[in-house]
């Protein structure tokens, strides 16, 4: 049996809060944010305060699977289907990471490289993918200098890059692992190579349909 990411899925959640709430409006909501489907599960009874005070930090959730209570610090999730429940703050925590961060933002990306490549499987335009870059390669060769590892990819076409490798500490040096981040180096680098390749070609053929779509229409 084989190992397997799951899929990223990509919900709405909105966190409950011990905020009071007036009844007239969002200003002081008991929730994190207060989106449309928030306002629509409060008008259908999907939302349901617990306590009818003014201090609305209780909720019972309807599922298809029965109510659930949320409280102070948990979130409620609105999955794809529409339906919504309850997440305690560590499982949520541990679950999702945001989906999306604002322009020109800081800090280590939202997804992990595992989960990246996971969305990028669902992807079916045109794409450069490892497998067709590697279809392409005729030969790998590598060299060493010292503690210096340098791998020579050469392509079908007899074009070639290269990659190196070398440790801070000398001491350091392992010849696999040399020659393994040494590979990695030359095979990013034929990354954007491949990717203006196709991006010409795509470019190409969507100039035909254009020119297809002119003399039928001169027609």
């Amino acid at each position: 049996m084989g190992q397997f990411t799951k899929k990223p899925v990509t919900i709405e959640a909105v966190r409950v809060t011990a905020a009071d709430w007036n009844g007239d409006s969002f200003d002081g909501s008991p929730f994190s944010e207060a989106p449309e489907w928030v306002r629509v599960a409060m008008a259908q009874d999907v939302l349901v305060p617990v306590t009818q005070d003014t201090d609305y930090a209780v909720w019972d959730v309807r599922t298809n699977h029965g109510v659930t209570r949320a409280e102070p610090g948990d979130w409620i999730i609105r999955q794809v289907d529409g339906e919504l429940y309850p997440c305690k703050p560590d499982v949520f925590a541990a679950t999702y990471a945001p989906a999306s961060r604002e322009p020109d933002s800081r800090g280590e990306p939202a997804l992990s490289l595992a989960e990246t490549q996971a969305v990028v499987e669902t992807k079916t335009a045109p794409r450069v993918t490892e497998a067709s870059i590697k279809a392409k390669i005729a030969d790998v060769e590598y060299f060493r200098v010292r503690h210096l590892t340098i791998c020579l990819i050469t392509l079908h076409t007899g074009f070639f890059v290269t990659g190196e490798s070398a440790p801070a500490a000398p001491e350091n040096y392992d010849q696999q692992v040399g020659e393994r981040y040494a590979y990695e180096n030359a095979f990013r680098k034929l990354w954007p190579l491949e990717g203006y390749l196709l991006r010409e070609l795509l470019a190409q053929r969507e100039a035909e349909a254009r020119g297809q779509d002119t003399a039928v229409q001169a027609a």
